[in-house]
């Protein structure tokens, strides 16, 4: 018995008319570096809403995914109105970074399309993109598992992304700032003895 497998082939390189334009290449960078910068801002918030050294805070922000930081920084809002009664970060700066999360995660949807579908070009002013799900064909599995989006489209997620990271800039540069010096100082200032002359004998 003969077995024939079907090759399968990355859609951008069945034909040189299927690949994508320059311009199309440049749109999805654009927006491949805005949401990294997302990302890292985020994690930046998240450092700021638990006091924390920016530095520092990296050693847990490093391993957490986008998802995970999304989900933290709500819980370091409730943190900030109910055990701190915004006393430390006003209220209205709370509900900015609220706001901003749920922009940022409504936008995800759109930014996990580039990473995760393989893209052609249906012609120079819109690609297609599907992730080859085995959803049957009536199934949201499958409804979910392509898209074709044209060069407005891009340019409008592009400029949705910059927005984010201009108004995260705007918002981290409003936050209380903890730095490593001033944590070092608090800790060494609470270490000295109770009296300089404690431990020392006279004679």
């Amino acid at each position: 018995m003969t077995r024939t497998f079907c090759k399968i082939m990355s859609l951008n390189h069945t034909s040189q008319y299927a690949q994508l334009t320059d311009g199309q290449f440049a749109s999805i960078g654009r927006i491949v570096v805005e949401w990294a910068n997302i990302e890292f801002l985020c994690k930046q918030v998240l450092a700021h809403l638990m006091l924390c050294p920016s530095f520092p805070s990296r050693t847990f922000t490093d391993r957490m995914n986008a998802f995970s930081v999304q989900d933290a920084i709500v819980e370091g809002i409730e943190l900030h109105r109910i055990r701190y009664a915004a006393r430390i970060i006003a209220e209205p700066i709370l509900g900015e970074i609220e706001q901003l999360n749920c922009q940022i995660h409504d936008a995800r949807g759109n930014r996990n399309r580039f990473a995760h579908f393989c893209w052609s070009r249906s012609t120079d002013e819109e690609i297609f993109g599907t992730n080859f799900s085995a959803g049957h064909p009536d199934s949201k599995k499958h409804r979910k598992s392509y898209s074709t989006m044209t060069t407005k489209d891009l340019d409008d997620l592009y400029q949705t992304s910059h927005l984010l990271v201009e108004s995260l800039d705007a918002v981290i540069a409003r936050l209380p700032q903890v730095t490593e010096d001033e944590v070092i100082q608090l800790i060494g200032e609470q270490n000295k003895p109770a009296h300089p002359t404690a431990g020392n004998v006279s004679i």
